[in-house]
């Protein structure tokens, strides 16, 4: 329920009070959430409200529909609780010489939604089925000929109708998307020692997989593991597992690149939720002990990010770039309070 955590967040004078989720598959999310009651649509008409809100994108036109010309509800009633905070976000860049914000911005003034990511699309991405392997007892894709398994406790909207979870990995790696790796010559060379940091489903490493030489998997989330080990099976011989947080410094639930990493590296990903500032500073014997190292690094979780990124890569020895475009990262509450773009991933190379 991500759009209700965001309502939560923006709401922060309290002017809606939500009485009710409806779901034309209510049963799925159970009776309630936070005690509000999940209902179907049907039970729209016999409830007193003053608007709807369409927490979807891709069946937004179906629901409208729905809810107009099924159950016979005014248009008028059907509002974006987030058009409030749309508007701030357009107030304060409507001034903005940049040309990658302004382009933000294009796209933004066009969305009806609160948008993360603000491209247009370089390639069509896919549908895709979502199977079941008895043997392991799990849900998987296929993603590049590859098995991909997902996480027992994973999204049931994806396990259930889930055919856009595929496209939805690739519009992220999209060409045109500010939170793409892998560009020019930042990207996996055959016989790289990579280290994948915050791996989640672990696309980017299975992309790199056949390519590298060897591969540090490190995830703090648990619940991937599983899944992580099922889909990287065949490979198992070259690659390592790390269910630990990454850091500047050594617990039992925690640990440093510094002391993970036996020798010299050749390409770092790290995507790890707002800790990649703490990560590096417990990584500088690694950059220090490789003479060729790429590296993408995401600077969108936390305000400041990307300028301190880029320092400590740059006291590292590394010429840092980043990628194009601007993000807006709603999951941030400061984000949602005081509107601000933010650059996806800081790139850098080490020659």
């Amino acid at each position: 329920m991500n759009y209700y955590n965001l309502l939560k967040n923006v709401n922060y004078r309290n002017e809606f009070k939500i009485i009710a989720f409806v779901d034309n598959n209510a049963k799925k999310w159970g009776d309630e959430i936070d005690g509000i009651k999940i209902i179907s649509p049907c039970e729209l008409s016999r409830l007193k409200f003053d608007y709807i809100d369409i927490w979807t994108v891709n069946y937004k036109d179906d629901i409208r529909r729905q809810i107009v010309d099924e159950i016979k509800i005014p248009i008028a009633k059907i509002k974006n609780m987030f058009e409030e905070y749309r508007q701030l976000v357009l107030e304060k860049y409507k001034n903005e010489k940049d040309s990658e914000i302004r382009e933000f911005i294009k796209y933004f003034e066009k969305s009806e939604e609160l948008t993360v990511y603000g491209f247009q699309p370089k390639d069509k991405h896919e549908l895709a089925e979502v199977y079941y392997d008895e043997i392991n007892d799990m849900n998987y894709i296929i993603f590049e000929g590859k098995k991909l398994y997902l996480a027992r406790t994973f999204n049931n909207f994806y396990i259930k109708e889930g055919k856009k979870y595929i496209a939805d990995i690739w519009q992220e790696q999209d060409a045109n998307s500010p939170h793409l790796y892998e560009e020019n010559e930042v990207k996996v060379d055959y016989g790289d020692v990579v280290i994948d940091a915050g791996v989640c489903e672990g696309n980017f490493a299975l992309h790199n997989i056949e390519k590298a030489k060897k591969m540090y998997l490190i995830e703090c989330d648990s619940n991937w593991i599983e899944a992580l080990k099922a889909t990287f099976a065949p490979y198992k011989d070259k690659v390592i597992f790390c269910n630990k947080i990454l850091s500047d410094y050594d617990s039992e639930n925690a640990i440093t690149l510094n002391s993970l990493i036996d020798g010299s590296v050749n390409f770092i990903k790290m995507d790890i939720e707002g800790g990649e500032v703490q990560a590096l500073k417990g990584a500088d014997k690694v950059f220090a002990n490789s003479t060729n190292i790429k590296c993408a690094i995401c600077s969108y979780h936390k305000h400041g990010d990307e300028e301190m990124i880029k320092q400590m890569l740059n006291d590292y020895g590394v010429e840092t770039s980043t990628s194009k475009g601007y993000m807006l990262f709603i999951y941030d509450d400061s984000v949602l309070k005081n509107p601000e773009l933010r650059r996806g991933v800081v790139r850098g190379i080490k020659r």
